[in-house]
């Protein structure tokens, strides 16, 4: 038979053996807790890092456009034509170059249509031009003729000329519209028939896009 002090003893070390045990199981948890809490601090700092990095070359890209496109219109221009002509990526299109070296026979088939509001009209035209409402009213004159359309840059005028493409005619879409005209120096007139070079630029950003010439917004 056990004394009672010795199974008392025998109790305490199993109880002592039980928290041993439960301390070790812990520890174990807060060392794995402190793994998985470590990886996701430096998962964490990795990514916020590849984000600063991103953000960083597109800020840096954006300033350099910019700049680029102080320095050089031209290339505002074409960049933002070329968003312009993605939302008619089967349009026909004709140069404001191509239009400019037409010899004065050669333009007897073409006409020019200003689908542009009647206030940026009055600032100025492109030579020989005529604008949507008077086109529309003959338009059974110019079934045979090729309809070149023209507004700003290309965007208004691109909806246009695909209306009328799907009406029969044979319209195309001035590329760069009066801007580009502008920057290889076409020819512009008031409404008076006077050769001048004031534009209308429809808002402020276009002004980037001249050159040479009087920004009317």
């Amino acid at each position: 038979m056990n004394h009672p002090s010795v199974k008392c003893c025998e109790n305490n070390q199993k109880g002592c053996s039980e928290v041993l045990q439960d301390l070790q199981d812990v520890t174990v948890l807060l060392v794995i807790a402190s793994k998985v809490v470590f990886r996701k601090c430096i998962c964490y700092h990795h990514v916020m890092r590849i984000l600063k990095i991103f953000f960083g070359i597109c800020l840096l890209s954006l300033v350099s456009f910019t700049v680029a496109c102080f320095v050089s219109p031209q290339l505002f221009l074409k960049t933002t034509y070329a968003f312009v002509k993605s939302e008619f990526p089967d349009l026909p299109e004709f140069s404001n170059r191509s239009l400019h070296e037409l010899t004065h026979d050669e333009r007897v088939d073409y006409i020019v249509v200003d689908v542009r509001t009647p206030q940026e009209r009055n600032v100025s035209t492109i030579a020989g031009a005529i604008d949507n409402e008077y086109f529309e009213h003959h338009a059974a004159s110019y079934q045979t003729k090729k309809v070149i359309v023209y507004c700003t840059i290309g965007y208004r005028s691109g909806y246009y000329a695909a209306e009328l493409r799907q009406k029969g005619f044979d319209a195309y879409n001035l590329s760069e519209g009066i801007l580009g005209w502008a920057h290889i120096d076409g020819l512009l007139v008031d409404p008076q028939g006077q050769a001048t070079t004031k534009i209308h630029v429809f808002s402020r950003p276009w002004n980037f896009a001249l050159k040479h010439h009087i920004a009317v917004f």
